[in-house]
């Protein structure tokens, strides 16, 4: 499926996290989501904990292996009831929620069905659903990912796929680093406003009171910051509440996150390589120890079987089996080899291309409009008559 067939499958899509609710079991607190919107399907409104949308994310990322999942917030054992971190954790689980919307094999899956419409235990009904068979990811990538077909696995691929794995690790380290620093930023930044507004809130205001209404005459209209236009400050104010700054800092934190979540998918495949691997090694001890038992000798498991041929033909069983189970893993590792290569990275690259020009121009704007509105503000205070008398 491509990208502009799920774009317009997907239209239409309205999700939201909302109205968090602190409750009490027993001696623990835990907060509570509203998760409502709609999509083709009808309208949903459900209650959620985090507990149950990290549940869901893991129930998707074993259902859906090789595919990218949208990253969670960190879990927080501490301090997670402070109404500044609900509010955030909102804010992520909004992000996460409205990304699962734009995935339209995610969106309309069996997980996320249960996630948004079931009622009763629903960590219990998404943990019953985390056994699929390599069959059943099989059947079900083959009705979804309908583009397989002439999509060649060579050795170029597989090393785009590992050298991408490589990068991301490489700059993850890079990129906590750009998160603190950032951070720093901000808090400096706030920092910074809050001087200014006390400047302008308070120590002018202070000083024409207490000090400017005994040097001039006539100082009930002189009194600079009482006559300033109210209007323009507000919005001076309001423009200075956010920065391009911020923006920055958030687009960090989330691309940290992001890179987890495609590293897990690629880690999808060594995963399921390494089933592959083992099934092959117990394949290769049955096949001997049959053969043991076919030339006479006696094995250990053979001393507690009379019936020579019984136990030759239960042996036959178990390779029969572990061989569909080879052939099975091999098609699905190819699958998850070319959902990540020809679908996943390319499809993380080109978003975060688009990401960051629209962080651009979303910080331009910022800095724009926060400009204008102080230069605004310092223009008409700049115009009062008494800067003419000086």
């Amino acid at each position: 499926m491509d990208q502009q067939t799920e774009e317009t499958l997907n239209l239409g899509i309205e999700v939201q996290v909302c109205d968090p609710i602190v409750k009490k079991d027993g001696l623990k607190n835990y907060v509570v989501y509203t998760l409502k919107g709609q999509d083709k399907e009808g309208q949903f409104c459900v209650v959620r904990r985090f507990n149950e949308f990290d549940c869901y994310r893991i129930t998707l990322q074993i259902r859906w292996p090789g595919c990218y999942v949208p990253p969670l917030p960190i879990k927080k054992p501490v301090g997670n009831m402070d109404q500044k971190f609900i509010d955030e954790r909102m804010h992520y689980l909004n992000l996460f929620m409205g990304k699962i919307s734009t995935i339209n094999h995610l969106w309309y899956s069996e997980e996320t069905k249960v996630f948004i419409k079931a009622g009763g235990d629903i960590e219990k009904q998404l943990v019953a659903l985390q056994k699929p068979s390599a069959g059943d990811i099989i059947y079900k990538y083959e009705t979804i990912f309908n583009d397989f077909s002439g999509k060649e696995i060579n050795d170029q691929l597989l090393s785009k796929i590992g050298n991408f794995s490589l990068f991301l690790k490489r700059i993850q380290p890079q990129l906590e680093t750009f998160q603190q620093q950032a951070k720093q930023l901000v808090q400096s930044r706030l920092q910074c406003q809050d001087n200014m507004n006390l400047l302008l809130d308070y120590l002018m205001p202070e000083y024409e009171k207490n000090c400017l209404t005994e040097y001039v005459v006539n100082p009930e209209n002189k009194l600079v910051f009482v006559q300033h236009n109210t209007d323009l400050y507000q919005q001076y104010r309001a423009a200075n509440e956010k920065s391009a700054l911020d923006n920055f800092a958030l687009s960090i934190k989330i691309e940290t996150r992001d890179i987890d979540a495609v590293l897990d998918a690629i880690l999808c495949k060594d995963k399921y390589e390494q089933i592959k691997q083992n099934y092959m090694t117990k394949l290769c001890s049955l096949n001997n120890e049959k053969k043991d038992i076919e030339n006479g000798k006696t094995t250990l498991k053979s001393l507690f079987n009379s019936n020579k041929e019984e136990f030759i033909q239960k042996t036959q069983q178990q390779i029969d089996n572990i061989q569909k189970e080879i052939e099975q893993l091999t098609i699905l590792c190819d699958m998850i080899t070319i959902i990540l290569g020809y679908i996943i990275l390319p499809r993380y690259k080109q978003e975060k291309e688009k990401n960051y020009y629209q962080l651009l121009k979303q910080m331009a704007q910022y800095q724009v409009q926060k400009a204008q509105a102080e230069r605004n503000y310092w223009l008409d205070l700049d115009k009062n008559q008494m800067f003419t008398e000086v």
